[in-house]
């Protein structure tokens, strides 16, 4: 099981889809913080109010699809992880087609029962990235520290770049400067 938390928006239209979905990530993630929406502008909402880290999105839904869920992510937002579990990808081109436009995977519903097991290795590696894109923990205090050195150091040189640029000005007063 993955201790990383994650805040995960599932974008289905179907409830027993949606709610299969969210029990298979309750079986590989420790404490998913999940959100399921069922329309587009529930979907713009949670996506810049919940900020999710991982979107689920089905590809056909009620009055929209999965790739204008994909296209907005993508102008919209920062999100970099981005999953279709779906029926509708059984053409290779399409399927093709989601990787290249920025998906990060994509899972066949005809494999719902093993979801778990399929959406392991994607989580794991967005863990992974995740640890990478943090500091590790202790570290936050020391990051304080260092910024604080930087900000009074750079006072510091501008109290000194001051007083030099002031005994400048005064040597240069009484022709005491010499090039």
């Amino acid at each position: 099981m993955i201790k990383e938390k994650f805040k995960i928006l599932v974008v289905e239209d179907n409830i027993n889809d949606a709610s299969l979905i969210e029990y298979h990530l309750n079986r590989i993630l420790e404490k998913p913080d999940i959100r399921k929406v069922d329309t587009f502008e529930k979907f713009t909402q949670a996506v810049h109010f919940f900020d999710p880290d991982v979107i689920i999105s089905d590809y056909k839904l009620n009055g929209f699809t999965g790739m204008e869920v994909l296209d907005y992510v993508n102008k919209e937002t920062t999100i970099r992880h981005f999953i279709f579990v779906t029926g509708t990808i059984y053409d290779e081109e399409l399927a093709a087609e989601t990787i290249l436009s920025g998906a990060t995977g994509y899972i066949l519903k005809k494999h719902i029962k093993s979801l778990s097991t399929k959406l392991l290795p994607y989580f794991q590696k967005i863990a992974n990235s995740k640890k990478a894109e943090t500091l590790p923990a202790g570290h936050e205090k020391t990051l304080e520290a260092m910024q604080m050195f930087i900000e009074n150091a750079k006072r510091d040189n501008e109290a000194i770049m001051q007083g030099y640029l002031e005994m400048k000005k005064t040597l240069e007063k009484y022709n005491y400067l010499k090039d």
